[in-house]
């Protein structure tokens, strides 16, 4: 039996195993986690090397490549950073029009956009979609766009931003105003 003067030391102990128990926890949560195209940080050294990763079921029009592959020569390497680096993030973008005759039609399409330094996309490719007929919609939605382009050192770099466009059904007795198509733009800040 314990005396009262090791009470706290054992809700001590008890509390430093508990928490040990959530972290492990937490990092095995992480782990499994899948990395998909549309969650990665493409700023990041060495993420251009990463292949394109797709949910299951998407169209994959770069299946087994990286990005840096998807983009060549257009995508310089980024430095490695010293101090830190910043992801590009979506500033403006275009309004989400679904391809006629698919209007209602729920599809998500991820985006790569290769972001200049001035913020403006240099190039734009449908990496991962749902359905393949809904790409050219989800590019023009970036055409556009405007960028808070990635940083490295405080210095604007090139990048390239994975950004997932939504084309939803249009929730009953809604007005969206857009014909129908109920659907979302990345977004806006």
């Amino acid at each position: 039996m314990h005396s009262r003067k090791d009470i706290p030391m054992l809700r001590l102990r008890f509390s430093l195993s508990l928490i040990s128990i959530l972290l492990a926890a937490a990092a095995q949560a992480q782990t499994l986690a899948p990395r998909w195209s549309s969650n990665t940080d493409y700023s990041a050294p060495g993420a251009r090397d990463l292949p394109v990763t797709c949910r299951r079921g998407d169209v994959q029009p770069f299946e087994g490549k990286t990005m840096g592959e998807v983009f060549g020569e257009a995508w310089p390497q980024t430095p490695v950073a010293t101090t830190s680096h910043t992801p590009p993030r979506v500033l403006t973008s275009g309004k989400v029009i679904p391809p006629r005759g698919l209007e209602g039609k729920p599809a998500t399409v991820v985006v790569a956009v290769l972001v200049g330094t001035d913020g403006k996309p240099l190039a734009a490719e449908a990496v991962c979609m749902s359905d393949g007929a809904f790409a050219i919609a989800a590019k023009r939605v970036l055409r556009n766009a405007t960028f808070v382009p990635a940083s490295v050192d405080g210095q604007p770099v090139v990048s390239v931003l994975a950004v997932p466009i939504s084309f939803r059904r249009p929730r009953p007795g809604s007005d969206t105003g857009d014909g129908g198509g109920g659907d979302s733009a990345p977004p806006q800040e």
